[in-house]
C-alpha cells in the first residue's frame, strides 16, 4: 500500500534571473513499511525535499500525497496537526530542549497535542532505545548518541505513520552512528515503521531497502 508519494514536486527560490531551482519535477512513492534513503551531495535538494514531505515548506509546483490526499490542500491548523500526529521528525542536530530532561523532551509532542502520555508506551520506547537510566538527565549531560536516541524516542511518542530523518548519523562518531542506524533498522524490521532517511553517505544508504539518488534537484537513479 502506498503511504507517501510525490507528483512533479518542484521548489524554486527567487525570481527572474535570480531564480534557483532546488527541486525539479520530482516524482516517487514510498510503500507502507519501506525503509528508503534519499542520497545526494550537498545542494542536491535533499533537505528541501524533506521539508516539503514534512509540510515544513510549500512547493512551487506539484503535490505531496499521504494516502492519496494532497498535503497542501490542508489549512495551517490542519497541517500543523498532521505534522504532530502523522510524522516523526529526526534531525541531524537532535533539537532537544536543553532545559528539559530526557523524559520531558520525549513526552513533549504528546503534551503539545494536549494528550496524556501513554506511560506503558513511554517505558517500552525508552527501554528499547536503552534510555531507562538517562531519563532524569539533561541533554547536555549525555552523549551525542544518547541524545539522538532521545530524539528518536520523541519522534515515536505520538505513534507516527512515518519517520522523516535528516542525516540522523551526521553529528555522531562512527560507532554511535552505526548504533543509531541499527535502531532505525530495528524499528523498520520489528515494528513495520515506514522510514525515509536523507543521507550523503553511500555506505549508510546501501543498508536501506531502496535508495533514491538526487542531483541538482532531480532524481537521477533508484537502486
Amino acid at each position: 500500500m502506498t503511504l507517501l508519494s510525490t507528483e512533479n514536486l518542484s521548489k524554486k527560490y527567487g525570481e527572474n534571473e535570480a531564480v534557483v531551482t532546488a527541486l525539479d519535477q520530482v516524482s516517487f512513492s514510498v510503500e507502507k513499511g519501506e525503509f528508503v534513503s534519499v542520497m545526494g551531495a550537498s545542494g542536491s535538494g535533499k533537505s528541501t525535499l524533506l521539508n516539503l514531505l514534512g509540510g515544513l515548506d510549500y512547493p512551487t509546483e506539484g503535490k505531496v500525497l499521504y494516502h492519496g490526499n494532497n498535503l497542501f490542500d490542508m489549512n495551517d491548523e490542519e497541517l500543523s496537526r498532521f505534522r504532530l500526529k502523522t510524522i516523526g521528525f529526526i534531525f541531524q542536530s537532535y533539537n532537544l530542549i536543553p532545559e528539559l530532561t530526557v523524559r520531558e523532551n520525549i513526552i513533549l509532542p504528546a503534551e503539545i497535542a494536549r494528550e496524556k502520555p501513554d506511560e506503558e508506551r513511554v517505558a517500552q520506547i525508552v527501554e528499547s532505545l536503552g534510555l531507562s537510566d538517562r531519563l532524569a538527565h539533561l541533554p547536555g549531560q549525555i552523549s551525542g548518541g544518547q541524545q539522538q536516541r532521545a530524539a528518536i524516542a520523541r519522534a515515536l511518542i505520538n505513534q507516527p505513520e512515518i519517520l522523516l530523518c535528516d542525516e540522523p548519523t551526521g553529528n555522531l562518531d562512527q560507532k554511535s552512528g552505526e548504533n543509531v542506524l541499527q535502531l532505525l533498522k530495528m524499528l523498520n524490521r520489528d515494528y513495520g515503521m515506514t522510514i525515509l532517511m536523507i543521507t550523503h553517505d553511500a555506505k549508510i544508504a546501501e543498508q536501506t531497502a531502496r535508495t533514491i539518488c538526487l542531483s541538482d534537484g532531480k532524481i537521477v537513479n533508484e537502486t
